[in-house]
């Protein structure tokens, strides 16, 4: 089971943000279960759980992290290109650098979640997807154990963004009824405000 988070906090200000007392009751709730990377995930053993944090908001790191910390779990954070260089240029909602490297320090793992976030499945030119898919070198420097999967954006993918993928990655996830449940189409749980686990 792969549990998707998008942004957690005190303040429930969208449906993607769960409220930290939430996430402590769910964080609780997967005790029992065998938490792993994505490097470690075996799509057939109902036992394990991946918690993986999309977009690459800065309440990930304000609330989750020290919960995260407690419980000893490790995360996977899915970052966003251009959504990683609005938190370089003073952004307060993304994370920047020295954001992720406390992230890599509490034993979170960075992979990637495109360029711009677009919606895959809409895409068929060839360079426009190298463009969204290839994660860059700066990027990919930030952590030397990471950047080995990719989420795809809304779920959402083509023959052609999941024939790329495959020559780039490990593995994708998807979810929420997109996902075929395989290495390169991962099936996933979005968790939002009201998400009982």
């Amino acid at each position: 089971m792969i549990l998707t988070y998008h942004k957690v906090s005190f303040i429930k200000n969208d449906k993607i943000t769960v409220n930290v007392w939430n996430f402590i009751m769910q964080m609780y709730a997967i005790r029992k279960k065998i938490v792993v990377y994505l490097d470690d995930y075996d799509l057939n053993d109902n036992n394990q759980v991946v918690l993986r944090f999309d977009d690459g908001y800065k309440s990930v790191l304000k609330y989750a992290v020290p919960v995260l910390k407690f419980f000893g779990y490790p995360f996977e954070v899915f970052i966003v290109e251009d959504f990683f260089n609005r938190g370089e240029k003073g952004d307060k909602n993304f994370l920047d650098k020295k954001d992720l490297e406390k992230i890599i320090k509490s034993g979170g793992r960075l992979q990637y979640h495109t360029k711009s976030h677009p919606d895959l499945s809409i895409i068929e030119d060839e360079e426009i997807l190298k463009t969204e898919l290839i994660c860059p070198e700066y990027i990919k420097q930030l952590d030397k154990n990471g950047f080995k999967f990719l989420a795809y954006p809304f779920w959402k993918y083509n023959s052609k963004s999941i024939e790329y993928v495959q020559k780039l990655y490990n593995g994708a996830c998807s979810g929420n009824g997109f996902a075929e449940n395989n290495k390169y189409s991962m099936d996933g749980i979005r968790v939002e405000a009201n998400t009982k686990i």
